[in-house]
């Protein structure tokens, strides 16, 4: 297959970041695969720098004859088979365009957000897309519900995938990654360890856990929580803290490119956002072998069963984050069985292999019942 991926925004994403990681599998796979992309954009610099072709554009408003042109002229010139995009702007604009240079095109969906009834986003979904990807039951839920037009077989779910292998350490590797990283942080072997992944905003929601710690540390003495990534709500988190009387035991450790060797060493992973897209996060916590407590929201409990493979407390719900936190630090048992079965689960669901398996499977569908493209390409 010829596959173009594109995406119109400049910032880094989720989004983003399946959009890399599944083109340089398919690319791994045999097929021929190009991105289109924002100028400057952190995507762009990526892709080029994995060595894929990269088409960088200036996206303007939905309306860009000039930019359409562009779209048809690469898909024509590159033999392209499928267009999959990300963004419903790069739909309206490259969509009719695509399918014009006889492109199958496939709109993905990444998270919640509802689609709306304009009649452009109809004949966009309905007369441009031939299929429609979602990365959870929860995001084809609320697409469905926005767009009641928009026919149910029409939207393929497609859970997003990790690398396992860089999670699921053997035991030797996992203990002195868990005595490297304790010892960087000023934690002893002993020392209660929570952890947290994500971008410090109100959306992740770190603030229902932070202001428990001072509970937490009177019954578990030396407690730390540690929390990965940048954001806004730093100076929030730190106030809180110390409002907590547990200010030393926060530890804000910035962004980090070493996130599967921190997660051996903390004990407990906590996702309490009120929203998320997929939640990347919580599966490479249950991969690595923690056991996890997780939001009861958007897809959140499609990953994580409650007290089958981690537990979910509704995401401002202090007292009962809190109570979830003491029960797998003060049950060895109960952590470790949650731990083992949430490592079983992020394997058997949530492996990158396995999503691209299903793409792969999804596009040759598309584009021929055989998995032919319309030149007889296999």
């Amino acid at each position: 297959m010829r596959i173009l991926f594109s995406s119109c925004l400049e910032e880094w994403g989720g989004g983003e970041h399946w959009m890399l990681s599944t083109a340089l599998g398919l690319r791994d796979r045999g097929h021929h695969v190009e991105l289109a992309c924002a100028r400057g954009s952190e995507l762009a610099r990526r892709a080029g720098a994995a060595g894929l072709a990269v088409t960088e554009l200036v996206f303007h408003g939905d309306l860009d004859p000039a930019l359409s042109w562009r779209y048809w002229r690469l898909c024509r010139r590159r033999r392209i088979d499928l267009l999959c995009l990300n963004m419903d702007k790069v739909l309206r604009v490259a969509g009719p365009a695509a399918r014009l240079a006889g492109a199958v095109v496939v709109p993905r969906r990444g998270s919640e957000s509802p689609l709306g009834g304009k009649v452009s986003h109809k004949l966009a979904y309905l007369k441009v897309a031939g299929g429609v990807i979602a990365n959870s039951l929860a995001t084809r839920a609320t697409l469905l519900a926005s767009a009641p037009w928009l026919p149910p077989d029409k939207v393929r779910v497609i859970s997003n995938g990790i690398d396992i292998g860089r999670y699921a350490l053997d035991d030797d590797a996992c203990a002195a990654a868990r005595a490297e990283v304790r010892a960087e942080a000023g934690a002893g072997p002993g020392t209660p360890v929570l952890g947290m992944v994500g971008e410090l905003t109100t959306r992740k929601n770190h603030l229902v856990v932070v202001r428990q710690l001072g509970a937490l540390r009177a019954s578990h003495p030396g407690l730390q929580l540690w929390l990965v990534g940048e954001g806004p709500e730093r100076g929030a988190l730190l106030a809180a803290a110390r409002d907590a009387g547990a200010g030393d035991a926060l530890r804000l450790l910035g962004f980090r490119d070493d996130v599967p060797r921190l997660l051996q060493g903390i004990d407990v992973f906590c996702h309490p956002a009120r929203r998320e897209g997929f939640g990347y996060a919580v599966v490479e916590a249950m991969a690595a072998g923690k056991p996890v407590v997780v939001a009861r929201a958007s897809n959140l409990p499609e990953i994580v069963p409650d007290g089958v493979a981690g537990l979910l407390r509704d995401p401002d719900d202090g007292e009962g984050w809190r109570a979830a936190v003491a029960s797998l630090l003060d049950d060895p048992a109960l952590a470790a069985r949650l731990a083992g079965a949430g490592r079983r689960r992020a394997g058997e669901l949530y492996s990158h292999g396995r999503m691209l398996d299903e793409v792969e499977a999804h596009f040759r569908e598309l584009l021929r019942p055989d998995g032919r493209d319309a030149a007889g390409r296999q």
